[in-house]
């Protein structure tokens, strides 16, 4: 028995050292993309899987046990759906290379536990440490009744309590393990926060320290174009190139007045906005650039919708996200726009069906100097996730490549104080 249990404590240093070793090459190397630490990732579960196969423990006749069930419950969670699929197929190669007879029947075993994690990882990210917790605990739960079972029906009742404390420390390692990745996910998140925040306080100091100096040339040159233009004797091809710089100085002047609306603090006073009303008239403002750009706006409103925030920065954010989706979508698209109340929230959902976005694109979406579009600055974005972000909301985008994307606003719902 002791000398089962020591062999068990080598599986944890097989599957906790290499972890520990992730964890520092990612922390070291400041976080690489995420397709690569997903490689990097998807490799070690492999060489996890591969020893842990290797070395088993044997406590009954016919029955081993080893730590296969971490790097595979790891895959799915971490790296992906079909990564977890493609470790399963891996795992069972490998078992049938070491002899194994009941490869068929582990197939079985673990498409069952495949198709749990298909449904299960739809919620999964979105679930509280202590939730998570609970899940796998009742997940492998079901594993370990099944061992117990199949056990009992071998009559080797004696073996039960050997497989529980095997069970019992697989289950520890595994919830070990789960907090080493939350918490690296919480440090990636953290840096990922603290380098956009250095971003836009560079931004801000600049934007304050410059943006004044460059308006007063540019004031002053647009108003002398603008009185060449009135001048009876030039040509209409002089004219021509009038309007056009009168055109891009205007730009370069909504690009100041974007990089300022970053510099100034928000002191504005907090109201009370009606979601509902604001994004009416939003709409309605941009029915003249949606005829243009003929594109179908449906939508889809509940009724009086309150927060508390300024109206006008409200509007912004709207505007904003409503005019990139029309020009993400080119002519002939449809934008849809919901809006409605949802665990005291106000959930307001723009969607186009433009060319979609990748993941990495998603990923830099509202960072500053970052833009989908040729002629874009990216501060647009940025200053609409700041406005939501100090109205305690949140900004999520979903997308699709070749389908279309949603920016999804969160909102927390307006509450009277009582009386």
């Amino acid at each position: 028995m002791q000398d089962h249990i020591g062999h068990v404590l080598y599986h944890v240093l097989i599957v906790i050292f290499p972890i520990l070793l992730y964890y520092l090459l990612v922390i070291q190397n400041n976080f690489n993309s995420q397709k690569f630490l997903a490689v990097k990732l998807f490799g070690m579960m492999v060489l996890i899987l591969v020893l842990t196969l290797s070395f088993p423990v044997t406590y009954a006749n016919g029955f081993s046990f080893d730590f296969r069930i971490i790097p595979i419950f790891l895959s799915f969670l971490y790296v992906g759906f079909l990564p977890g699929i493609g470790i399963i197929f891996i795992m069972l190669i490998y078992l049938q290379l070491l002899g194994e007879s009941n490869v068929f029947t582990l197939f079985m075993n673990y498409a069952i536990i495949a198709i749990l994690f298909y449904f299960l990882l739809k919620k999964y990210c979105s679930l509280l440490l202590y939730s998570k917790l609970m899940v796998l605990t009742a997940l492998y739960s079901m594993i370990v009744l099944t061992r117990a079972i199949t056990l009992m029906k071998n009559n080797l009742h004696e073996q039960i309590l050997v497989m529980l404390i095997f069970s019992f420390i697989t289950w520890v390692t595994l919830l070990l393990v789960i907090l080493i990745f939350e918490n690296l996910n919480q440090q990636i998140l953290l840096q990922q926060e603290l380098r956009r925040s250095e971003k836009l306080n560079v931004i801000s100091q600049l934007a304050a320290s410059v943006a004044h100096e460059v308006r007063n040339p540019l004031t002053t040159v647009n108003g002398f174009i603008q009185l060449i233009g009135r001048d009876d004797n030039i040509t209409d091809k002089q004219r021509n190139y009038l309007e056009i710089s009168l055109l891009e100085l205007n730009r370069a002047q909504s690009i100041i007045n974007d990089y300022l609306s970053l510099a100034k603090p928000n002191n504005t006073s907090s109201q009370l906005v009606n979601i509902s009303e604001e994004l009416a008239k939003t709409i309605e403002l941009m029915t003249s650039y949606t005829n243009i750009q003929n594109v179908a706006v449906q939508s889809s409103i509940e009724e009086s919708l309150f927060i508390n925030g300024n109206k006008d920065e409200i509007k912004q954010v709207l505007i904003n996200i409503i005019k990139n989706g029309i020009e993400a979508m080119g002519n002939d698209g449809v934008l849809q726009i919901n809006a409605l109340s949802k665990d005291q929230e106000i959930v307001v959902k723009i969607t186009d069906n433009g060319p979609g976005m990748t993941k990495e694109q998603i990923a830099k979406i509202g960072t500053p100097f970052y833009s989908t579009k040729d002629k874009g600055t990216g501060i647009g974005l940025t200053i609409c996730f700041q406005i939501i972000n100090q109205l305690k909301g949140t900004i999520d985008v979903e997308s699709v490549v070749g389908k279309g994307t949603s920016f999804i606003i969160k909102l927390p719902i307006y509450h009277p104080p009582s009386t």
